[in-house]
């Protein structure tokens, strides 16, 4: 007869494992922080491996904290060298003791202790790695290389609303003897929101063209606070921003990654203010300084023109003064000939017109006389031109019937009657 199989409940097979487990020795797992949750009472932590290139965790464990322990183990974080806060998306390494969850047969181990030297040494070389990246594309000195308008008055602040940072920061400018405009833009300036708001803000920002610079500014606080503007696409906004930006994010020791790229790094918002007021105050004592330097040439150039302006006038009056007298002399030396000449032209015309005259008496009888001997020689043509002379030669005058002068026989046919002039009388006669 076969012996019968043993069984075990559920409880008993899982309360097995535990004591199992509970025999295992605490270790040190290292991961990235998938997620993080906060129940109140415990906190839920899973943390996973990575390939290089792939977003998909290889293999993932999930964590358990009671509140108190988590709480001592933040404290520990915060208050290290250089303080960080655990978060997702931080590479860590947890102390850890296996633990199975027995309710829902879950292996959920229990987070003991953290390393914070462990994960300042990630977050440095990822630091690292990014402002690398940034140096090899220029990104560091690039919005240090955009224009700062001599008086930046009208000033972009991006910084949380209703803060102590804008009150400082505004204070400080309005107490200038300057009229700056301040165009806020809220953003989130700690937590996992403050990378994409504050991004945001510099795009609505960058709508306003008139905008001379931008002042991403916040009060003091946390240290761990800084860790949110080491982002690299912050940092890339900031760095490819058309317009200066100034940081103020009050830490007075360390500086963020985004302080490296922007275009001046101030240690407080107040400070950060106090830089646009030298600004503005450097463009106006400049400005006095070349208005006064306007004054001042001004004045050496009125005077030199003045004395430039009396030589000149004491030049034309002497030259005038010679000319007046050269055109006297001239006037006179004109005047003198042309009364010689005139009295030359006068005699001249005189003389000229005796002889007119007498050839005018002597030469109108001259032309009578050549007229009459003209009009004789005339009269002598027209009269030897007439017929009448013709006939009292001894010639005749021939016509027809019509009265026309016959001067060739082929005018002529038989019975054509003809009439024939003679000096004493006319006959008429019949051509046959």
């Amino acid at each position: 007869m076969e012996q019968p199989v043993r069984t075990f409940s559920v409880m008993q097979y899982m309360t097995s494992i535990r004591n199992k487990l509970a025999d295992t020795p605490a270790v040190w797992v290292h991961g990235v922080i998938t997620r993080l949750m906060d129940k109140g009472k415990v906190v839920y932590i899973s943390i996973a491996d990575f390939e290089e290139g792939n977003v998909k965790p290889i293999a993932t464990v999930d964590l358990t904290c009671f509140a108190g322990q988590f709480a001592a183990l933040r404290a520990k974080t915060e208050n290290a060298a250089t303080p960080f806060t655990i978060k997702e998306q931080l590479k860590v390494c947890f102390q850890i003791k296996a633990d199975v969850y027995i309710p829902s047969g879950k292996l959920q181990a229990k987070i003991l202790d953290i390393d914070p030297v462990y994960t300042l040494g990630e977050l440095a070389l990822t630091r690292m790695a990014i402002l690398k990246r940034l140096a090899s594309e220029g990104l560091l000195e690039k919005n240090k290389q955009t224009e700062l308008a001599q008086m930046p008055l009208r000033v972009g602040l991006i910084t949380g609303e209703s803060t102590a940072a804008y009150k400082d920061f505004t204070t400080r400018l309005s107490v200038s003897m300057f009229r700056f405009t301040v165009v806020p833009a809220y953003a989130k300036m700690q937590g996992n929101d403050t990378e994409s708001s504050i991004i945001a803000a510099l795009e609505t920002l960058r709508k306003d063209e008139d905008i001379d610079v931008v002042c991403i500014v916040r009060g003091g606080g946390a240290k761990t606070d800084l860790n949110y503007f080491d982002s690299e696409a912050l940092c890339r906004a900031v760095a490819n921003y058309p317009i200066p930006v100034f940081t103020g994010i009050g830490h007075e020791i360390d500086k963020s990654l985004l302080d490296e790229v922007a275009y001046l790094s101030c240690i407080t918002p107040t400070d950060c203010a106090k830089r646009l007021v030298e600004r503005a105050q450097e463009s106006w004592t400049d400005l006095i300084e070349a208005a006064r330097g306007i004054a001042s040439s001004a004045r050496d150039m009125l005077t030199d023109s003045r004395q430039q302006l009396g030589m000149a006038a004491t030049r034309l009056q002497q030259n005038v003064t010679s000319r007046i007298q050269e055109e006297k002399t001239k006037f006179v030396r004109m005047f003198t000939s042309l009364e010689r000449d005139t009295r030359y032209m006068l005699r001249e015309e005189t003389a000229r017109l005796d002889r007119n005259t007498e050839g005018l008496r002597q030469g109108t009888r001259k032309i009578i006389d050549l007229a009459d001997s003209q009009f004789k020689l005339i009269e002598l043509r027209v009269k030897n031109a007439d017929p009448e002379t013709a006939l009292a030669k001894g010639y005749t005058l021939t016509l027809d019937g019509n009265g026309k002068f016959v001067r060739n026989a082929s005018q002529l046919k038989p019975g054509d009657t003809l009439t024939t002039k003679f000096r004493d009388g006319t006959i008429e006669s019949t051509v046959r």
